[in-house]
């Protein structure tokens, strides 16, 4: 163990509002980790039910702060800054539990590479019963990327919440205040200013309990249930990810926060792919057909690899794919930025990849509105025959995975020689 291991000392930030009945067993998962915080600081913004005396209850080990009125998770957030005397800040949810192990979790890369300004990890979602007794969701195994974590942090904010982030309060100090007009999506504005700057670690292993619940969520003045939140969400992030994308430089499309030699043609043009195609995610339509524009004038050769990959997760969001389903202006002028050349049609094939994933996934679900509007858009971007092939190839590839094509094999040569099934 290192100088710097045994010196460790983390500062835990608790925001909260109004979460008496959650915050003490947050509080105890935080005081029963492996790695002792140095401090523990409660920051109650405003609430009116029994937190104060839940808080008082854990004194002298956790500092409690309430502010006069409700201000919101950013204000909460920057007013434990001020107080906090850690090398490293830990914001941890009021609703949540920290496994017994997951600060010295989050805590072990950064010890290794004084380099990194970040660590993460994984998170289980949970609910609880009247009795205590916990039952946990399985575990998302996530996909394999090799692009930077900043450039995959603005496609999907796939750290989800700062609990599963351990952050050098140094580069607290380098972003500055957090945006206190930031009422949702908080954790993401983080985690977006942070990665832009520095370099994240994955330590591969779960660091969070996210407790699943009906209660209301944000500040008082946007109180939402947790049947809203993705509404919220998609509001806000929509509002962080169009502030941000203008002002990136190419190479922080393509490239981490060390920058190196000059882009390529082909990087140049990737580029602005992986632009359009973050901005799709969020909802920001215009920002797509201009990077696509600015990526025809950089170059007209044939897609390569990378780009069909990076150019198929445009519709693979949550939030702009309703948005493009269902207006069927913005496909076109999707296609018309795309172009009908031949590396016009490469870049629509890559983006209409994910579509015939939609159309099953609709039927799954017994949508039938959606299966349409998804067949529609399909057509629309490919043209029909085009749509079709599409189509067919991905049921082939579907019932091959599954061994059925080998199985209908014999049924089929069947039916042609006479079989019940033949009509003539």
């Amino acid at each position: 163990m290192t100088r710097e291991s045994k010196c460790a000392t983390v500062s835990v930030l608790l925001p909260t509002f109004n979460r008496a009945a959650f915050i003490g067993a947050a509080i105890e998962s935080i005081l029963r980790q492996s790695h002792r915080p140095h401090e523990v600081i409660v920051l109650d913004d405003g609430s009116t039910d029994e937190t104060r005396a839940v808080c008082a209850a854990y004194a002298p080990e956790v500092t409690y702060l309430r502010a006069d009125h409700n201000q919101g998770k950013s204000a909460a957030v920057n007013r434990g800054l001020i107080q906090a005397t850690g090398e490293f800040i830990w914001v941890m949810d009021d609703d949540d539990i920290a496994p017994p192990h997951a600060l010295e979790t989050l805590l072990a890369p950064l010890r290794q590479r004084p380099d990194a300004g970040f660590s993460f990890g994984q998170l289980l979602k949970f609910t609880e019963d009247a009795d205590g007794r916990r039952a946990f969701e399985p575990l998302a195994t996530p996909a394999s990327d090799t692009r930077p974590l900043f450039v995959r942090l603005m496609e999907d904010c796939f750290i989800t919440g700062q609990p599963c982030t351990l952050i050098r309060r140094a580069c607290f100090d380098a972003i500055g205040p957090v945006d206190e007009t930031v009422l949702a999506s908080v954790d993401y504005n983080i985690l977006l200013q942070v990665a832009r700057r520095f370099e994240g670690c994955d330590v591969g292993k779960v660091v969070l309990w996210q407790r699943q619940h009906s209660g209301l969520r944000g500040p008082q003045q946007l109180r939402y249930r947790e049947s809203q939140r993705n509404k919220r969400w998609q509001l806000f992030d929509n509002r962080l990810l169009g502030d941000l994308l203008p002002n990136l430089a190419l190479e922080e499309l393509i490239r981490g926060p060390a920058a190196g030699r000059d882009l390529t043609t082909s990087e140049r043009r990737r580029a602005y792919f992986q632009k359009a195609v973050i901005a799709a995610r969020k909802d920001l339509w215009d920002i797509v057909f201009a990077s696509l524009a600015r990526a025809r004038a950089v170059s007209l050769d044939p897609l390569d690899a990378q780009d069909r990959s990076i150019l198929s997760r445009m519709l693979g969001s949550r939030y702009g794919i309703d948005v493009f389903l269902g207006v069927a202006q913005i496909q076109r002028r999707l296609c018309d930025a795309a172009g009908d050349d031949e590396t016009g049609v490469e870049i629509r094939a890559a983006v209409a990849a994910l579509l015939p994933y939609h159309i099953g996934q609709a039927l799954k679900d017994r949508d039938p509105k959606r299966a349409i509007l998804s067949a529609a858009a399909l057509c629309r971007v490919l043209g029909t025959l085009a749509a079709l092939q599409l189509a067919l190839d991905k049921l082939s590839q579907k019932l091959e995975a599954h061994g059925l094509l080998r199985a209908l094999a014999p049924q089929r040569r069947h039916s042609h020689a006479g079989g019940p099934f033949d009509r003539n």
